[in-house]
């Protein structure tokens, strides 16, 4: 029976991104991932201290076991307050909706949007998440835009309202991508994944900038500490806006999924980083008063305390470290041995990911990748990352480009640049570079 009913429709991308994997090389002790999309810096041990005592405390207290979760009120309230100051915004508790991470928050928000008649515009490079949550749910994608804003129609038939996503700064290139020159879109979202490790302007700065002004009635903001604090696992996030019919959805899935379930820890984690975002901006002299502001917003609301000063100052000097990490593998990405180099355009504002071309083309580059992946090195190039062949073709029409994780640890990092430097010995005829680029 069930092999009557016809497989789902899927993204482009993720059928890429099966395509290419296809026949690769399983055995994790021995490949090398030179792309993957995970902070692979090892997570603070006084924050997974800080978690565990809280963890600890909601088992005892039953926290854990109540439907209802009983912090909610209070944990948008202090997070109002936290990132309200840090946005240098007003915000109120009824802004603010927490869920469990950021891919959550993209699915139920465009599912939002399907139903209400949106199509999207997206960033080319994105999440996959943004593809494949408008396929699921029915939105149209109408067009993408590269790094300098060159807008490709995709030709498919126009909604009532447009949807301009945002993802700042970009997961893939780690800058900011100019918008599109177009009409004043229905509805904004933004959302961004990373603001740590900035190696150019301060990605507090630029996402400040980017929200002044905006009208939250017609616009969400995605937050999420997934990334920043190498916790993949631990699903963290919070939505910002003021429009209801959003957040009424928001609370109906939750509602429909969970029976009002909450996630404390996951709420928790995010009050953190957002009072840790302060600190981490602002000079080390004025941490013990960030910190007591932070202490002061979550007793007001309260809640269990955050973690004391010294914890603050030792979480700020291991994000420090991991932020050299991403800097020292950027410039060995870009060194004179290096078979790769990083796109000129767009310049990274924050995050682990950097995108970066082959020095020696090859001529059928997808073929090339799935070979490499069949010899133990995994690529991610483009096709994976979200949009069509057309529209890859079209905004980046003589690239051969691939997604580079400079959180890798820096003996792997130039072991994978070693491996490709093996495999692409030799430039392919200047004919060819073009053929089979776009889809595998």
């Amino acid at each position: 029976m069930h092999d009557t009913i016809p497989a789902p429709a899927q993204a482009d991308c993720l059928t890429a991104f099966g395509a290419l994997r296809d026949g690769a090389d399983p055995d994790t002790e021995t490949t090398i991932e030179l792309g993957e999309g995970c902070n692979r810096f090892p997570p603070s041990p006084d924050l997974a201290r800080y978690l565990s005592t809280l963890l600890d405390r909601f088992i005892r207290d039953g926290t854990l076991s109540a439907y209802a979760g009983r912090s909610q009120a209070g944990a948008r309230a202090a997070m109002s307050e936290l990132l309200g100051s840090h946005l240098n915004m007003r915000l109120d508790p009824p802004d603010i909706f927490f869920t469990r991470g950021g891919t959550e928050a993209i699915s139920l928000t465009i599912a939002h949007l399907a139903e209400t008649g949106h199509a999207l515009v997206l960033p080319l490079p994105n999440y996959y998440a943004f593809d494949a949550c408008a396929v699921r749910w029915g939105a149209p994608v109408t067009g993408y835009y590269r790094h300098d804003g060159t807008l490709h129609l995709t030709g498919a038939s126009r909604a009532q309202r447009t949807c301009l996503v945002e993802v700042l700064p970009n997961g893939v290139t780690g800058a900011r991508h100019t918008l599109p020159g177009q009409s004043e879109p229905d509805f904004t979202l933004v959302d961004v994944p990373f603001q740590i490790g900035s190696e150019g302007p301060q990605p507090a700065a630029i996402l400040r900038d980017r929200i002044h002004g905006t009208d939250l009635n017609r616009a969400a903001l995605i937050l999420t500490a997934s990334k920043d604090l190498s916790l993949p696992g631990l699903r963290a996030a919070v939505v910002i806006t003021r429009n209801r019919a959003l957040l009424r959805h928001l609370a109906r899935d939750r509602f429909e999924r969970m029976a009002m379930s909450g996630d404390p820890v996951g709420e928790f984690v995010m009050l953190f980083y957002a009072s840790l975002l302060t600190v981490v901006e602002a000079p080390v002299e004025q941490t013990p008063k960030l910190v007591q502001i932070a202490q002061d917003s979550v007793h007001r609301a309260g809640l269990p305390a955050l973690p004391g000063e010294e914890t603050y100052r030792r979480v700020r000097d291991h994000l420090t470290v991991m932020a050299e990490r991403f800097r020292r593998n950027a410039h060995t990405l870009d060194g004179p041995r290096s078979p790769l180099r990083r796109v000129p355009g767009p310049e990274p504002a924050a995050g682990y990911s950097a995108f970066a071309e082959l020095r020696t083309p090859q001529e059928g580059f997808l073929p090339w990748v799935v070979q490499c992946g069949r010899a133990g090195l995994r690529l991610n190039p483009t096709v994976v990352h979200g949009g069509t062949s057309a529209a890859w073709d079209a905004l980046y029409p003589d690239g051969q480009l691939l997604r580079v994780n400079l959180s890798e640890n820096p003996v792997i990092f130039q072991q994978g640049l070693d491996m490709v430097s093996h495999h692409a010995p030799r430039p392919a005829p200047a004919q060819g570079l073009r053929k089979d680029r776009a889809s595998p």
